[in-house]
């Protein structure tokens, strides 16, 4: 029953961090050959992975990341190579085991620089599924990937959870102060601002492939305006509403629209966060303004991979969530090669990883991320 009632507060409240113990976890009954895995400190994050290994002979070791998740985590700095470093020193898994593997989650690429963890731990890195529930097939195919294992997915339970993340949160700040004066006013925000998340996340695809809009907060704008002419035409043909009432729900559908298309880009992996960085291109000061109070934003870059460089060891491939990459032969010998662009979420994270800097982004992006930044 707790885990039940985490699991809901948790996801309520995911914007704010959620700490769990760093340290060992011990999974199973593993022997000095057992794997070792490494996740970040978010509770819910560290409960689902605990619960995917059941079943295994396994360590498990819980990396500082500031209670964020992996992917906002590796994205804002907080899930480095300090924080693998630190966790592998302190729980003296070397003692535990032979090996000297670990095995990362793969959405961490973005934020660890892998050939630092190396130098200063002497323990080799690889990044295992996106996903815990592919563990257990990951270690029966002796930790070998398969397409599908590479590939972010955003399902309709995780559309769910983010639209409770959205709502729960913009529904306290509204509907409560508002319950003070009516509370019909503040069932109603309750209904407009669940029903609104429920139905963008519910339906996220078709939104983000067929609403007018080059990024999400205009979409959902777009779609705020259609619902401000049914009001309009509800307020006046059905419910005699006054022109005041008319007007006030109409900017309450205008505001919930834009505080849940702000991010709606950056919610999956599935998507760039593309909101900032669109208009970051049009004016470059958003940037600097982002970067003053502490988020790291990236701006849009293009990519390209140096056949001369490139030693065809599939990392790009191994680390990319979108199957931006593909390999070929030239000359007898195994080389990468940006095949689907249009895929590609803006990650960095294959920039960051490749062993041989084969991998070029136009404009430049920075192969590291200081450890003191919030996360994006």
């Amino acid at each position: 029953m707790l885990d039940v009632i985490k699991n809901v507060l948790e996801t309520m409240f995911r914007f704010f961090p959620f700490p769990a113990k760093t340290g060992l976890r011990v999974i199973g009954r593993p022997g000095p050959d057992a794997p070792v895995f490494v996740t970040c400190n978010f509770d819910l994050t560290v409960r689902r992975v605990v619960k995917a290994l059941e079943g295994l002979d396994c360590y498990l070791l819980v990396a500082p990341s500031k209670g964020i998740n992996v992917w906002c985590a590796a994205g804002g700095g907080m899930f480095n190579a300090h924080s693998v470093t630190s966790v592998v020193k302190t729980s003296r898994i070397a003692d535990k085991v032979e090996h000297r593997m670990l095995i990362l989650p793969q959405l961490s690429a973005p934020g660890i620089d892998i050939a630092r963890v190396e130098r200063e731990t002497g323990w080799r890195c690889k990044f295992g599924p996106v996903y815990a529930r592919d563990i257990a097939d990951y270690v029966a195919a002796d930790l070998v990937k398969t397409d599908d294992m590479r590939r972010a997915k955003f399902p309709l339970g995780d559309r769910l959870e983010m639209a409770v993340m959205w709502a729960a949160p913009m529904s306290i700040l509204a509907a409560i102060p508002a319950a003070f004066f009516s509370l019909p006013t503040a069932l109603g925000i309750l209904a407009l601002t669940w029903g609104f998340s429920l139905f963008l996340f519910a339906l996220y695809d078709p939104v983000m492939r067929h609403v007018p809009g080059p990024v999400g907060i205009v979409k959902t704008l777009v779609m705020g305006m259609g619902g401000v002419i049914g009001v309009v035409i509800y307020g006046l043909a059905v419910g005699n509403w006054t022109g005041a009432s008319i007007v006030s729900w109409s900017l309450g559908i205008l505001l919930v629209a834009a505080l849940l298309g702000f991010d709606l880009d950056g919610t999956s992996p599935l998507q760039a966060g593309s909101t900032v960085a669109y208009w970051g291109r049009k004016w470059p000061g958003i940037y600097r303004l982002w970067r003053a109070i502490g988020y790291e934003l990236e701006e849009w870059f293009s990519l390209q991979v140096d056949g001369a460089k490139c030693n065809g060891c599939q990392t790009c491939v191994a680390v990319c969530p979108k199957g931006v990459f593909e390999l070929y032969r030239l000359d007898g010998r195994l080389k990468s090669r940006v095949a689907r662009m249009e895929r590609c979420e803006q990650c960095t994270a294959c920039v960051k990883q490749c062993p041989e800097q084969a991998i070029v982004a136009d404009p430049p992006i920075k192969r590291s991320l200081p450890s003191t930044l919030s996360p994006r």
